[in-house]
Formats: C-alpha cells, structure tokens, sequence
C-alpha cells in the first residue's frame, strides 16, 4: 500500500481550474452529440454487463482523464469506460463517470451528468458535477460547495424516494415536505439535496459504483447536509463497488435521522426491503 502524500490533500487553484474546465469541456463535448440536438444517436456499444457505451461517453473520459494525469501525477484515476484502471489500489483517487445515464441521454432525454471526484487517504478534496443540458454545475473543494445553475429552489422541498417507496414515510415527515418518488435519477436527486433543492433523499443503490455516488456525497457534505448509508455509516468508496443497500441524505440531521428510521423499519434483517 502507497503512504498518502500531505500535498495529495492541496490542490493548487491552478490543478483546480483545470479540472473545473475539463468538466466544462466535456460537457460541451456531451451536448455537442446530444441526439436531442442532432436528431441522431452517435455510435454505442453494449458492455458485458449490459449497459451502453457511445463515443459520447468515450470522448467525455478522454478529456477528463487527460486534465486529472497532468493535475494529478501518479494518482490512481477510477473511471468507468477503462476497465484497465479498475483494479489498481491507491491513496490518491480520483473516480470518473463521464457521462451518467448514458441510456436517457442516447433517448434524448435532459437527465444525465459528468461526474469528477478526488479522495485522498479516505477523504474528499475535490468533486464536480455538471448537469450539461440544464446548464447546472456543482463544485465541492474539501469543505466548501459552490452552485451555478438557471433555477431557484421550489417553495417546498421535497423529500425523494429514489428506485424505491418506502411505506410509512409519508407518515414519518408528516406535513413538512411533500414526497415524490422517481421524479429524477439518483445523481440529480442527491446533488439537489447538496444545493438545497431538495430537503432529502432515500436511494436504493441498483447496480450503482463508487463513480456514481462519490462526487454526489461529498457535495453533500461540504454543503453541511447528511448522507450515509442505511446504517448510518460515512460514505468512504474504496474501488469500483458500492457494497450496501441505500444512500441516506438530507439538508438537516433531524431528517436524516428520521428517514433512516423508516428504512429500519422497512426492511428484513437481511437488508432487503420488506
């Protein structure tokens, strides 16, 4: 196992910006073979586990992955379309989703993202997601979390059940927030929670990896929300696997704590939803 190197934890303003700029470009890159806007769907592919690749996401993880190796020397990059790199261990780790919901996005569809973020020794230094076609962009550095986005919040937030409904959480926030179930995939749900869009969130986790989730959390907590899992653990990813049930995140920890409740309730000893 490699020591953590202090520096790791520091990134210069500069290794930021370009980050922050590659995320941009492949954005760009994204919206450019959107086949909303071309009326064509660019080339795919279907991977052994049965989800697409297109030239999309292909051409999105060059960009960032290149901006990430001239940051970043020597840190382990985790990204999703390079089988390669999935098995290397590392201090310093920097998990890329460069296009996620690439099946809504070849539909045409406005939900998808690109997703960046860096662990260093367990801990976040730096995440950004970008919502291309809503012109949305989150940026995590350590403790702090910036917003650019068109929207304001709504009047009332609202509670997500995400790939899941839960009895009784309708009785469990009451009057407090209305409750809506599927409205957004996972990652636009838990980075509204992060920007205050949404007062909290209840994910199953279906096939998800460390790429989709990681960027998501640490918005989360550098913007003083609360996430973890169904037992109330820290979101620490290790690798490629996601290895519990459900993310748990809220803007206040009283919500937190009510909404892991329920999921205790509505769910077997073996974790699996009653």
């Amino acid at each position: 196992m490699t020591t953590p190197n202090p520096t790791d934890r520091v990134l210069s303003q500069g290794a930021k910006d370009r980050i922050i700029d590659a995320v941009s470009r492949a954005s760009d890159e994204l919206l450019a073979r959107w086949p909303r806007l071309t009326g064509f769907a660019p080339a795919s592919a279907t991977k052994t586990d049965g989800t697409p690749v297109s030239s999309a996401d292909l051409a999105s993880q060059t960009i960032l992955v290149a901006a990430i190796a001239s940051t970043q020397p020597g840190a382990v990059i985790l990204a999703e379309e390079d089988t390669a790199t999935q098995c290397r261990p590392g201090t310093n780790v920097w998990f890329v989703d460069p296009l996620d919901g690439t099946n809504l996005y070849l539909a045409g569809h406005s939900d998808f993202a690109v997703l960046v973020s860096g662990w260093v020794d367990d801990e976040p230094v730096l995440s950004v997601a970008a919502f291309p076609s809503e012109s949305i962009l989150a940026v995590a550095d350590h403790e702090q979390a910036t917003f650019t986005a068109p929207d304001s919040p709504p009047e009332q937030l609202a509670v997500h059940a995400v790939y899941c409904d839960l009895p009784n959480i309708r009785e469990a926030i009451g009057g407090m927030h209305p409750y809506e179930i599927d409205r957004f995939e996972s990652t636009r749900t838990l980075v509204d929670v992060a920007r205050g869009h949404a007062a909290g969130a209840i994910v199953e986790m279906c096939g998800h990896a460390t790429w989709d989730i990681a960027a998501p959390a640490h918005l989360i907590s550098a913007s003083r929300g609360v996430i973890s899992d169904e037992f109330g653990n820290r979101i620490h990813p290790h690798g490629t696997t996601v290895d519990f049930g459900y993310l748990v995140a809220a803007r206040s920890p009283t919500l937190h704590k009510r909404l892991l409740h329920v999921l205790a309730q509505t769910t077997s000893p073996e974790g699996t939803a009653l």
